[in-house]
């Protein structure tokens, strides 16, 4: 009947057209050895020979954390369709002269490798915006790198560059460019130590002096036309609004049945003008956005802002593109670090008890938590990131006297000289806030009394200019905004009490307690938050509460200042000496919440900045989740540890 062929070829599945993740997952232990060359046996040492025989059409892929010496010359031809390659941390000298036929290739990640050199076929990659080849062994790059004609992001730290080529400078893609750590001559290193912007400012110099004007005119500037794409209706998903629903279910079975131990949590009839759906929404809005804030600025914390705008897009970040290194690494994506484990421990506490406020079992929860994290999200042990609750948790007594505990622990702190901004050590081998460490650092018992440059805290916050004032306890302050929310002078006295139950520096006390009475206020539900002034007004009322916990006048000074602040690029979030500063968080989340701009776009802008942003960003976070509520916030950021 004719030549017809057929094929029983099954359809190419969706996941065969995405990622192909063939990196290890390892612990913090397992980063180190592999930094140092100790990789587990489990690392494939090459490509796995099921992809270089056959044709695969996986447009990502990621084989980090290996031990892969060399890439086969036929990767292009087997995987043609890639975008995205993570050849990170293996140990590649050299590239295949092929590699320049990854002609889709947009995104490439080659730091911690062995490269010595790249081909001159590197060049070609047409497509490519993103490249990472920091901490090698480069000696020179390809000279027509500039001519690259789509590049964008440009990572070349930590090798042995002694030039940068000068057509970086006629790259007119080419927004970020990194070369700290190297042995530059031209420019000369100090000049590219300073950051991008400084360093592609003297590359473009050095270019436009060396070429005239004439070889820089295009070759055709004719019959160009600018291509617009037409108006796209984007797609959206409706938000099931159930918040109303499962609130009645829940008042009516707390209602009825003959335990009335959850009954305080319920407000009083007319403690709030918001309809009960709606509080019900700001409530779980301000819970999230704590957990987002804090997990999504974990993204950035102790990076530079060029290394943020190298790493990620700075109007969105997922979950999946948070990058890991020596910092990062101690969590999986989507985690959030104690800052948000302390939010929690407040709001079991306040579960637990009907809506009581107590301190002693908060200090019960806080030592076990310290002890053996949240087991059942995998947790072996609490990773306390302040160093204030670092030493109370571990002084005697604690779970006794939270308060008098914290009294002494700041006392004791507060009586030797300071020294260039950190505490020197007490005379019983304890340590400060930050920065400084006991002699004694065999002691497995005071392991906990000091940031060691290998511990979970090694960038806690930064340094303070004294005891008791660091953020560990801002960031876990809104959720005491909720209980009582329609009495202020509960709110108050909710607040100093946990607050003091680990920092006794009235300057912590203060901070926290604008946070949990704006979050009061909010609930209440009595100014339009859309509108500037009335929100205004509710800050003024907060800050004036929170400023009548403080006495002296400089400190009072300080507090105003940090309160008025309406602008992030007044506040100073990588100022070493006041990173991890309580007003820092403070003065985020009302500069965030003065902004009026959306939960993402405020979010983001904050994020960038870097600095201690898990902590800024949980704060800010549960302001903003607060005002929005649940149902407005970014879906693709909802989906974080909960679910795990």
């Amino acid at each position: 009947m004719g030549a017809i062929e057929s094929h029983d070829f099954a359809p190419v599945r969706d996941d065969e057209r995405k990622e192909l993740n063939l990196s290890r997952r390892i612990t913090y232990k397992q980063y180190k050895k592999h930094l140092d060359g100790d990789c587990h046996e489990a690392c494939l040492s090459e490509i796995p020979w099921s992809i270089r025989d056959s044709i695969c059409l996986y447009e990502r892929m990621n084989v980090s954390f290996n031990a892969i010496t060399e890439l086969p010359p036929e990767l292009p031809l087997r995987l043609p369709h890639l975008y995205f390659l993570d050849l990170s941390h293996n140990k590649i000298e050299t590239l295949p002269d092929s590699f320049g036929l990854l002609f889709h290739l947009k995104t490439l990640l080659l730091k911690h490798n062995k490269l010595h050199s790249l081909p001159q076929s590197f060049v070609h990659h047409v497509k490519l915006e993103k490249i990472d080849l920091s901490h090698n062994l480069l000696k020179e790059l390809p000279d027509g790198i500039g001519k690259m004609e789509s590049l964008s992001k440009l990572n070349v730290s930590n090798n042995k560059l002694k030039i940068l080529p000068v057509s970086l400078g006629n790259c007119k893609t080419l927004t970020l460019l990194l070369a700290q750590g190297n042995r530059l001559n031209e420019p000369s290193q100090c000049i590219c130590d300073e950051g991008s912007e400084v360093t592609i400012k003297f590359l473009k110099q050095k270019y436009f002096s060396i070429h005239p004007y004439t070889d820089r005119l295009p070759c055709n500037n004719l019959n160009e036309f600018t291509r617009v794409r037409g108006n796209q209706l984007p797609s959206s998903v409706p938000n099931p609004h159930s918040a109303h629903v499962q609130y009645i279910q829940t008042q009516t079975h707390t209602t009825n049945t003959p335990s009335r131990i959850k009954s305080p949590l319920l407000p009083p009839l007319g403690a709030s003008d918001l309809d009960a759906g709606i509080l019900r929404d700001k409530i779980i809005g301000l819970i999230y956005g704590a957990a987002i804030g804090d997990a999504m600025g974990l993204a950035t914390r102790s990076m530079s802002v060029d290394e943020a705008a190298f790493h990620y897009n700075s109007s969105n970040i997922q979950y999946s593109e948070i990058v890991v290194d020596d910092h990062r690494v101690r969590w999986r994506p989507g985690d959030w670090t104690s800052n948000f484990d302390l939010f929690v421990l407040v709001l079991d506490s306040v579960i637990s008890w009907g809506g009581v406020v107590d301190e002693l079992d908060f200090a019960k929860r806080l030592s076990h938590w310290s002890q053996k994290g949240f087991p059942e999200l995998g947790d072996t042990e609490g990773i306390i990131l302040s160093p204030t609750i670092q030493q109370v948790t571990c002084s005697r007594g604690y779970t006794d006297k939270p308060h008098g505990v914290s009294e002494e622990v700041y006392r004791t702190q507060c009586s030797p000289p300071q020294h260039n901004g950190s505490v020197s050590p007490t005379a019983n081998g304890g340590t400060g806030v930050f920065g400084w460490s006991s002699d004694n650092k065999g002691d497995r018992q005071d392991k906990k009394l000091y940031v060691r440059s290998d511990s979970q805290a090694s960038f806690s916050c930064g340094r303070c200019e004294g005891p008791g004032i660091d953020n560990g306890a801002i960031v876990r302050t809104a959720v005491l905004g909720i209980p009582s929310f329609f009495d202020l002078s509960e709110v108050v006295n909710n607040t100093t009490r946990i607050s003091r139950a680990t920092h006794a520096n009235p300057r912590s006390t203060a901070s926290c307690v604008v946070i949990s009475v704006l979050v009061a206020l909010m609930l209440q539900g009595r100014k339009d938050l859309s509108d500037a002034e009335k929100l205004e007004e509710l800050i003024a009322t907060a800050k004036e509460t929170g400023r009548q916990i403080l006495n002296d006048p400089e400190q009072m000074e300080e507090f105003d200042q940090y309160c008025d602040m309406d602008n992030l690029d007044s506040l100073k979030v990588t100022d070493e000496r006041k990173m991890g500063h309580t007003y820092m968080p403070l003065s985020a989340g009302l500069i965030s919440l003065r902004s009026n701009q959306d939960f993402r776009t405020a979010m983001m802008k904050l994020i960038m900045k870097t600095g201690d942003a898990n902590s800024n960003a949980c704060v800010a976070g549960a302001l903003l989740g607060c005002k929005e509520g649940f149902s407005h916030l970014p879906k693709h950021w909802d989906v974080i540890k909960f679910a795990n």
